[in-house]
């Protein structure tokens, strides 16, 4: 159990966000109303990412997560993290970092399968080491737990479609908001989700943040995307061997 929340702090950064999701005070965020299976706009943030988790389960799908920050001088540092899981469970993780990103991130990859995993992790320029562990893996790969807490840090409008399900948000405190360690008072945010097949296909969250060390504010941006549902089949990397 303490192995998979190692892999689990390792994996899932991006997202969990420094400040938490309850405001810093431990306040408790009433979830806001979103869709039910049905299209009633009588569940809550629980239902939806449980819904979202459980179509996915032993179904084959890509997730991806891109969290960009943008400073006043234009430019923009990124990081990028994606989940090709297999229905098989096994899956590979791929991070990368790029730009001026406001924590320090390494580049990573790694492949799960068989209770075993195979990390690679860039130690340098050009340079690469890959260690082997015992480990479950993530628990969640869906990231099911991010949809949950982005959902209830926002006040949700609800456009039901024949096909899909559109949710928007704003939220002057942005509890849904994960920031980079050097970041600080997500605000002004707002939230857009698309939900298909009760499968949450796209999220993108915005806000502006303070940035303490360069005494400036910097735009942010989060956005998930789930796509190739039954049509993702990652391969086994040549290095992930015992």
């Amino acid at each position: 159990m303490a192995r998979g929340r190692a892999v689990a702090v390792v994996a899932l950064l991006v997202l969990s966000g420094c400040q938490g999701f309850d405001g810093g005070g431990g306040e408790t965020v009433t979830p806001a109303p979103v869709p039910t299976a049905g299209g009633e706009v009588t569940g809550d943030a629980e239902a939806v990412a449980d819904r979202h988790r459980r179509s996915l389960d032993n179904r084959s799908h890509t997730t991806t997560v891109s969290l960009s920050v943008t400073y006043p001088n234009g430019t923009t540092a990124r990081l990028r993290d994606e989940f090709a899981v297999r229905s098989d469970g096994s899956y590979r993780y791929h991070r990368r970092v790029s730009g001026p990103y406001p924590q320090y991130v390494s580049n990573v990859t790694l492949w799960q399968a068989d209770a075993t995993e195979y990390r690679r992790v860039d130690s340098g320029p050009g340079g690469t080491s890959v260690r082997t562990s015992d480990a479950g893996g993530l628990a969640d790969r869906t990231v099911s737990g991010f949809l949950r807490r982005a959902l209830t840090g926002f006040d949700v409008t609800v456009d039901q479609g024949s096909d899909r399900t559109r949710l928007t948000g704003e939220q002057t405190d942005s509890l849904g908001v994960p920031l980079p360690d050097d970041l600080r008072n997500a605000r002004n945010g707002t939230l857009e989700v698309e939900i298909r097949d009760d499968i949450v296909r796209w999220v993108t969250v915005r806000a502006g943040a303070d940035h303490p060390s360069l005494d400036r504010s910097v735009s942010v941006r989060v956005r998930v995307t789930v796509q190739r549902v039954g049509a993702t089949d990652p391969t086994r990397p040549a290095w992930a061997r015992e």
